[in-house]
C-alpha cells in the first residue's frame, strides 16, 4: 500500500503505509479512481490559501468500502468523495450551503486527501461519502467535484435567460462548464482560449470554439456581433476577466467570478456600466454536498455528456509524471487509477 506525501513545496514523496484501522462507526474506502488537477499542481508548486503540510494530496476521487462499521455502508459499496467536511449545525451549514461552513476542512487541503490506496473515513467524515451505482466507470465518476463547482456556481444566477454564455478558458474544468450548459439548454454556448491546441479535440460537443486572447476578446466578440450580449460569462483561467468584460455584457447578465485571479487579482472595473446595465456578479468557490450529488447523479445517468475528456491514466506511483503532463499541457485530465 502506498500514498503520496507533500512534505514541503515541491517536495513529494511516493511512500509506503500501513493498512490503516477501520475505525468506530467508520469505513475503510480503497481508492479505484483520483483525479489530478491543476489546483493539485498549484498546491505542489505553489502551495495554497488552504494548505496545511505535511499534506496526502488528492480532493477528487471514488472509491469501494472493504471494511465498514456502519450497517449505511457495507463493503462493496462504491462512493464518490465530497471533498469538503462541514460541521452541519451552522446557518451555512442549516441552508444546504456546506461550502461556507466556517469550520469547513477540504480532504487534500488541511484534511489528508485520496492519494493513497486506501482511505479511512470515521463516524464524522462519513457525511462526505456519496454512494454511486456500481456498475459506474470510476474515472467518470471522479468528475463530479468539478461538475459539482460548475453546478455551484451556475446555481447563483437562477433567473438567467439562456442565450450567450461565454466560457473563457478551455481546459478541463472550463470544457465541463461548457458540456453543463449545453446540457442545460443554454442557446449558445462558447469556449475562448488563446492557445491553438486547447481547442483541439477535447471539447465538447455543441460548443462554439474561439482563438483569442482575453487582450482580443472585445473586438473578436464586437465582430461577432456579441457586444452587450453575453447573459453569462465564467471565467475558468486566472486571467478570464482581466479585460473590459462588461462591454461585452447584455443588460441583467451574469459574470461569475469562478477562478481565482493571479496574484491580487484587482484591476479597475466601471462601476457605473455595472450599476446602469444591472450585472450581476457572484463569487464562487468549491460546492456544497448537494451540488456534489447531482452532478454526480448527472454523471451516472450519462444526461451531461462528458466522453469528449480523454484522461490520461496513470499509477499512484508516477503522480509527478501526470503533474508533468498539467504543466505542460499534455494532458487536460490526469486520473489515477492503479493505487
Amino acid at each position: 500500500m502506498k500514498k503520496v506525501l507533500l512534505r514541503d513545496i515541491n517536495m513529494l514523496d511516493v511512500v509506503e503505509m500501513d493498512r490503516p484501522e477501520l475505525p468506530p462507526s467508520g469505513v475503510l474506502v480503497a481508492m479505484r479512481a483520483a483525479a489530478l488537477c491543476r489546483t493539485d499542481v498549484k498546491m505542489i508548486r505553489q502551495g495554497h490559501r488552504n494548505l496545511i503540510l505535511p499534506r496526502i494530496p488528492g480532493h477528487e476521487g471514488v472509491g469501494e468500502v472493504v471494511a465498514s462499521d456502519d450497517p449505511a455502508l457495507p463493503p462493496g459499496t462504491m462512493v464518490a468523495v465530497y471533498p469538503g467536511h462541514s460541521c452541519g449545525t451552522c446557518p451555512a451549514c442549516r441552508q444546504g450551503q456546506t461550502a461556507r461552513c466556517p469550520s469547513l476542512s477540504i480532504f487534500g487541503f488541511n484534511r489528508d486527501g485520496l492519494f493513497r490506496t486506501i482511505v479511512p473515513f470515521d463516524r464524522e467524515e462519513l457525511s462526505s461519502l456519496v454512494p454511486c451505482p456500481p456498475e459506474m466507470d470510476p474515472a467518470i465518476a471522479a468528475l463530479a467535484e468539478p461538475l459539482a463547482c460548475c453546478l455551484s456556481a451556475l446555481r447563483k444566477f437562477p433567473g438567467s435567460d439562456r442565450d450567450n454564455a461565454l466560457v473563457v478558458g478551455a481546459g478541463a474544468v472550463g470544457c465541463l462548464f461548457a458540456a453543463l450548459l449545453v446540457f442545460l439548454g443554454w442557446r449558445r454556448v462558447i469556449i475562448a482560449d488563446g492557445v491553438p491546441s486547447r481547442l483541439g479535440g477535447e471539447i465538447p460537443p455543441g460548443v462554439e470554439k474561439l482563438l483569442s486572447t482575453t487582450m482580443e476578446l472585445p473586438e473578436i466578440l464586437s465582430g461577432m456581433g456579441l457586444t452587450a450580449s453575453l447573459r453569462l460569462l465564467v471565467p475558468a483561467c486566472p486571467g478570464g476577466l482581466d479585460w473590459p468584460f462588461w462591454e461585452a455584457m447584455a443588460p441583467g447578465g451574469g459574470v461569475s467570478v469562478f477562478s481565482g485571479m493571479e496574484g491580487a487579482g484587482t484591476r479597475e472595473i466601471a462601476m457605473n456600466r455595472l450599476h446602469y446595465g444591472e450585472l450581476v456578479l457572484a463569487g464562487s468557490y468549491g460546492c456544497n454536498r448537494i451540488d456534489f450529488a447531482d452532478a454526480l447523479g448527472m454523471l451516472s445517468r450519462r444526461v451531461v455528456d462528458v466522453s469528449f475528456l480523454r484522461p490520461v491514466t496513470i499509477s499512484l506511483e508516477n503522480l509527478l509524471d501526470g503533474v508533468g503532463l498539467l504543466e505542460k499541457r499534455r494532458a487536460k485530465k490526469v486520473i489515477i487509477n492503479r493505487f
